[in-house]
Formats: structure tokens, sequence, C-alpha cells
């Protein structure tokens, strides 16, 4: 009798294929909440040697990618041994990357909430969300008696200057949690995947709460 068990096995995926599996099913989740429409945002982990970076290429549907649809690049966002084309924001993400070893993952979506908020408060403010009990689902944040501040960044196509401007901002802020840019979007990050979704649920969330409040005071 033929002996078929080694067929049934499944099979082992190398370091590169479970970061993109972990990025497909990321991708999936997201659009599905509508924070990733058309093509926008991108998504990246960290490879498990701590020098590059796995990251979504420039203009596919996030919630359809495929294992073609991905690129190494170093931390200066050089891609490496491809002629793929990374996300023009890549640099966004690496910077994260570099400012702290604990960062693993950088999630990138366009929510509606987050552009709406962020033009309303402006570039060069922060929004300021206190007193909800969901502020817990932040990494370090034990009491809903905090107040998390989220910057707003100008939106701009000059990427360097933007993460510049993130560096400084956080050189001076560590415990950021997540950022918004203006009319662009929210950046998201944490020590895996899932604890950056569990950043951009909680600021989704919050955020919606906020303008609804912000909406009947005016009523």
């Amino acid at each position: 009798m033929l002996r078929t068990e080694i067929f049934d096995r499944p099979r082992a995926y190398n370091k590169a294929e479970a970061l993109q599996l972990e990025l497909i099913s990321a991708g999936q989740l997201l659009y599905s909440k509508n924070l990733l429409p058309a093509t926008s945002g991108n998504l990246s982990l960290r490879y498990p040697d701590n020098d590059s970076v796995i990251i979504t290429v420039s203009g596919k549907c996030k919630g359809s990618l495929s294992m073609q649809d991905f690129l190494e690049v170093d931390l200066n966002g050089l891609p490496i041994n491809t002629h793929k084309v990374p996300s023009a924001e890549t640099l966004l993400h690496t910077q994260l990357y570099k400012f702290s070893k604990d960062i693993n993952a950088v999630f990138h979506v366009h929510s509606i909430n987050s552009v709406v908020i962020s033009k309303l408060i402006g570039p060069g403010k922060e929004l300021r969300l206190s007193n909800y009990e969901l502020l817990k689902a932040y990494s370090g944040v034990k009491t809903h008696n905090h107040t998390e501040i989220i910057p707003i960044f100008r939106n701009t196509q000059n990427i360097a200057s933007l993460a510049a401007e993130v560096e400084q901002y956080l050189n001076v802020a560590p415990n950021t949690h997540v950022y918004l840019i203006e009319g662009h979007g929210i950046y998201s990050w944490g020590v895996d995947a899932a604890e950056a979704i569990r950043h951009l649920d909680a600021t989704e969330t919050l955020i919606q709460s906020e303008l609804t409040l912000r909406a009947l005071q005016k009523n």
C-alpha cells in the first residue's frame, strides 16, 4: 500500500513566507474594516534578524495581497535583491524600526475617522483623548484616567523630511502609540502585528467616539 502521510503534512514556511502570510492576513482584516480603501496604506513587519523589513509593494489593494506583493528593504528603506518598488512611505516605517528595537510591526491605514479629525484639528497640533475606558488597549496604559496625546503631522511628499519630524517628536514623547498625518490617516506600531492592530482598533473607536461627542455637543 502506497504511503501518503508525507503529502498530508502541512507545508513548512520559511521566515520570509511566514511574515508575508501574516501581512496578508492583516491586510484582509483591515480591509474588511474599511481602513484600507482602494490601494491605500502600507504594512510591514521586521525581519527576525532586526536588520531588514518585509513591506508591501506600491499600488496593491491590501485586501487581496499575494505572496508576490512584498519585498524586503533594509533599515534605510533600500530594496534588497529585488527590482520591486516599495511604498513611497517606506522611510516612515524604517524610521520607527530604527527608533526602537521593540517595534516589530508598523501598519498605516487611511480610515475615514482619522482623516476627518486630522483635518478638523489641523497639522502641528495634537488630539487629546481622556477618560475613555478603551484607552487601556494601548500598551502600558493601566487606567481610564489617562490622556492619550496623538500628534498630527502635516502631509507632504517629502517623506524623508516627515520621517525626521516624527523622529524629533518621538525623541521627546517616546511613549506615543500612534500618530496622524493630516488628511492621510494613521500610523500604528507594536511589538507584533496583533499589538499594532489593537492600537489601530482602539484609535479608530476612540476617534469615532470623540467625533460623535463633539457633534452632539454642538447641538
